[in-house]
């Protein structure tokens, strides 16, 4: 069987993600890894038959940190057998994921024994990426957002409250909330300032 190693954020969520992959592989709970600790990741990778699986997406005071190690952890995994754990993918996220060519994506909720499943077709030479993943990365080539939406969006990544958006764009301040959680509904963001991140990476708003 081979190794693996888990790169993720410290938090309780990577221990029991540790815990789930031990009880669906043989995994050891020392091979775990932070993005602070990449170049131990990196050490521990020499085995270039190494099972790497990749927490995404991390917390939200991590997210930015984190985006920015994902590009050298991919250096350091492309020869190796990547999977990536994930709780919620927006398109945005498919497309950046799909992008470090994974042999396996794993939704954390659908159990210990679909991932069991993944891990056994990565290391039967397969990839284990659903289809619904690249369609909703295609998606992300397109805004999913209104032209309204893209206003009220813009203006509040200018650092404008929801009162002087409601008055800058000649609407009521409940419609300017309304526009913002429908925004960050179909972004599938947690935050405001996640979904102007999104939007900004995209190009959707500027």
């Amino acid at each position: 069987m081979q190794q693996a190693i888990l790169i993720g954020p410290d938090t309780i969520n990577r221990a029991a993600v540790a815990a789930l992959l031990a009880r669906a592989y043989d995994f050891d709970p020392h091979r775990v890894f932070d993005f602070e600790q990449i170049d131990l990741a990196r050490a521990a990778l020499a085995d270039q038959d190494s099972l790497v699986f990749v927490l995404y997406p991390a917390e939200d005071d991590l997210q930015h940190r984190c985006r920015q190690e994902e590009s050298r952890a991919s250096e350091a995994t492309e020869h190796n057998n990547l999977i990536f754990l994930v709780t919620s993918l927006s398109s945005h996220d498919a497309q950046r994921i799909l992008s470090h060519k994974p042999r396996g994506v794993v939704y954390l909720h659908e159990g210990v024994a679909h991932l069991h499943d993944v891990i056994y077709t990565v290391e039967d030479g397969r990839r284990a990426v659903s289809n619904s993943l690249t369609l909703s990365a295609w998606a992300a080539r397109e805004s999913p957002l209104t032209p309204r939406e893209r206003e009220v969006l813009t203006a509040a990544a200018a650092g404008s409250p929801p009162k002087e958006v409601a008055t800058a764009l000649g609407l009521a301040t409940g419609t300017v909330r309304n526009h913002l959680a429908a925004i960050q509904s179909k972004l599938r963001t947690r935050s405001l300032v996640d979904s102007i991140r999104v939007a900004q990476d995209s190009g959707w708003i500027t």
